[in-house]
C-alpha cells in the first residue's frame, strides 16, 4: 500500500535550509520516494491553516516510508530540517 509522507515546514534559516534540501533529496529517491509535492504556491485554504513550505512524498509502502524517516544514516539531516525549520512530520498510509 502506498505510504506518504507529509511535512509543514516553515522556514527559520533559509540559507541552511536551502542546504537541507540540496542534500535530502537524493536520499528519497534512494528509499524509492517520489516527491508528490515540493514547495508548491498554495491555490486555496478554507481554514487558518497556511503551511510555508508544504512537502508530500509518495513511498511504495509502509517499510520504505518508514525506513527513511527513522534511518540512522538520515538522523542527521532530519535533525537540521528541525533547526531549519519549525517542522511537522507525519506518515499515512493511502490508497
Amino acid at each position: 500500500m502506498k505510504t506518504f509522507v507529509i511535512v509543514d515546514n516553515e522556514i527559520i534559516d533559509k540559507k541552511s535550509y536551502q542546504a537541507y534540501i540540496k542534500a535530502i533529496a537524493p536520499t528519497v529517491e534512494e528509499f524509492e520516494g517520489t516527491y508528490l509535492i515540493r514547495g508548491g504556491t498554495l491555490l486555496f485554504s478554507d481554514s487558518e491553516w497556511n503551511p510555508d513550505r508544504l512537502v508530500v512524498i509518495e513511498f511504495p509502502d509502509n517499510n520504505s516510508a518508514m525506513d527513511w524517516v527513522q534511518s540512522p544514516e538520515l538522523a542527521n539531516l532530519h535533525q537540521k530540517r528541525r533547526l531549519y525549520a519549525k517542522s511537522k512530520m507525519i506518515v499515512v498510509e493511502g490508497l
